[in-house]
């Protein structure tokens, strides 16, 4: 709070000890700052780049399935949705689906060298990442009716 690096004081109950040895109350204290108007001009709006790096640097805020998704989901999508639009573009749309899924044969399109890629990530990376938020949801299901940790249980069934 503002208002606490303002004074130096010695809490005594709820009350503040001024500088002068006199007794004031907080809220004394906090009316007399709120009639004290400054004008000051508006504060400049973020960069980008701040915007960015307040972003990166929030990552240990969040945590499980939120964190994994922003961190380490959305990129790996983005990989593979501009692979398979990069796909799209050059072989066509239809045949950059059916190599997706495995239907056609990298090597039956019109570029096999990038069709290889779409066809390797459409059998690991988009059944990885699904896979991997649905063991998450799973595993946080679990632990959330879980009595005992599962440290624990380990412990117990190693000692006897």
């Amino acid at each position: 709070m503002a208002l606490d690096r303002l004074l130096p004081r010695i809490h005594t109950g709820g009350n503040v000890a001024g500088l002068g040895g006199r007794l004031v109350s907080r809220s004394d204290v906090e009316s007399s700052l709120s009639r004290v108007s400054l004008d000051l001009p508006p504060a400049p709006p973020d960069r980008p780049s701040e915007r960015l790096r307040r972003w990166w640097r929030s990552r240990g805020q969040r945590e499980g399935l939120r964190y994994w998704l922003l961190f380490r989901g959305a990129p790996a999508l983005v990989a593979y949705g501009l692979l398979f639009v990069l796909n799209g573009l050059i072989i066509g749309w239809r045949s950059a689906y059916d190599v997706n899924i495995g239907i056609t044969s990298p090597a039956a399109t019109a570029s096999p060298a990038l069709a290889w890629p779409l066809s390797i990530a459409g059998w690991l990376v988009a059944p990885g990442i699904a896979g991997a938020v649905a063991g998450y949801v799973v595993s946080s299901s679990i632990r959330s009716r879980r009595r005992k940790r599962i440290d624990n249980l380990f412990r117990e069934h190693a000692d006897g």
